[in-house]
């Protein structure tokens, strides 16, 4: 019996832990696509619409 709910307590802890892996990676690429977002957003105040830079 106690065998049996430590390898249930074991598949809980990488069931657990995967997931958790798998919204913190989520995560991380959501926040890398905001911030290029706002960084190409800044960027483009700098310069007015319509000018042309060589």
């Amino acid at each position: 019996m106690n065998f049996e709910a430590g390898i249930r307590f074991i598949v809980f802890l990488i069931l657990f832990g995967v997931t958790n892996y798998l919204m913190m990676l989520k995560r991380y690429e959501y926040d890398i696509k905001k911030r290029n977002f706002l960084q190409h957003k800044k960027i483009a105040k700098l310069y007015p619409k319509g000018s042309f830079i060589l």
